[in-house]
């Protein structure tokens, strides 16, 4: 019986060291792992946040900048910002340097489906809506204020709505500056006078080819990615677009004379087919919506700082740079505005004008 009771005893002793035990390790346990499983459940919870029933969306985005231009450095960043907003649930793959065709190219592919986003020139959507015309107009804007003031305001917005109604694609934000637009010549070309004669390759925007004809050039229609070879060849004498697209795709190699014609202050729009938009989550519409004004924020700034050391690059390359007076330019422009600009929108060119 005394052992009985004595078994008892060491039985409920060790009990309670258990148990002792037990409580210790839940209050003090292991601190390290408990940290671990936590910040793992935070982790999983802010992902349910950022993509709380959200299917995972796969989109294509397409442009003609160059590599290392402004312009596709701001499209990763495009990137990174939505995959990083949307919590992984929209994944975008770039196709830069011209890879699904010149602008025109992007924004038919966009229309039909083919292509989910782009970023073309503001003035090639004109080939739906004449009013975007004017954002590729020769000499239509006197500055990037003036510009931007047109592009992002009322007058931007409206024209917006309409290519949207006309062709089922939504314009997502137009604040994507492309630079000022330079010509640059193989012959020797410093001033007006020197215009006459010469072939210039140009985009296919109505504004150009009529504006450098009162030039006394010779407009040719060239794809932008066969605008090297032809400058090669002599196919044509020169070309214009904005500096940092003319050093990016090295075209300083063939031709020798830059001359500053400023003639025409320009944007870009970011495009989205709207039934591929609709397919989106509101949060996800809006992240994509944001991070499209952010990335052109970025790109704008990068584009400015580029612009001076481009030059300097190039008269380093051995690049000669003529600034004229631009007044004999614009006189020779400017006539063709009004009558144009209203032909694109019933007292269009007022509502431009009234923004200066």
């Amino acid at each position: 019986m005394k052992n009985n009771k004595k078994f008892f005893r060491i039985t409920a002793v060790i009990c309670m060291a258990a148990l002792t035990c037990g409580l210790l390790t839940g209050c003090f346990g292991n601190s390290k792992s408990d940290a671990d499983t936590a910040k793992k459940e935070d982790t999983a919870q802010a992902s349910d946040k950022a993509s709380s029933g959200e299917n995972t969306v796969e989109l294509s985005i397409a442009h003609i900048g160059a590599l290392e231009s402004p312009s596709n450095l701001a499209v990763e960043h495009f990137i990174e910002l939505v995959e990083e907003r949307s919590g992984g649930s929209i994944k975008i793959t770039n196709y830069p340097a011209s890879q699904l065709g010149a602008d025109r190219d992007i924004l038919e592919g966009i229309v039909g489906g083919t292509i989910d986003m782009g970023i073309p020139a503001a003035g090639i959507s004109a080939l739906y809506l004449p009013e975007y015309y004017i954002f590729d107009a020769m000499y239509m804007f006197e500055s990037e204020e003036h510009l931007k003031k047109v592009a992002e305001g009322e007058l931007g917005q409206e024209i917006a709505d309409k290519f949207l109604d006309k062709t089922g694609v939504r314009v997502l934000t137009q604040n994507w500056e492309r630079g000022t637009r330079q010509s640059i010549f193989s012959k020797d070309v410093e001033d007006l006078p020197d215009f006459a004669g010469v072939k210039i390759r140009l985009p296919e925007i109505d504004s150009y080819l009529k504006g450098y004809e009162l030039l006394g050039a010779k407009p040719t229609i060239i794809a932008f990615n066969e605008t090297y070879s032809s400058l090669q060849q002599g196919v044509v004498d020169g070309m214009e677009c904005p500096l940092d697209w003319i050093y990016d795709n090295k075209f300083y190699e063939v031709c020798k004379n830059l001359v500053m014609t400023n003639h025409v202050y320009s944007v870009m729009t970011v495009l989205i087919n709207d039934q591929k938009f609709n397919m989106l989550s509101d949060e996800q519409k809006k992240i994509l919506e944001e991070a499209s004004v952010d990335a052109g924020n970025y790109q704008n700034d990068l584009l400015h700082e580029k612009e001076e050391e481009y030059l300097k690059m190039m008269k380093e390359e051995g690049v000669k740079v003529y600034e004229p007076d631009l007044k004999p330019f614009r006189d020779a422009v400017e006539p063709m505005l009004p009558d144009m600009v209203n032909e694109w929108g019933d007292g269009l060119y007022d509502k431009v004008m009234s923004y200066k």
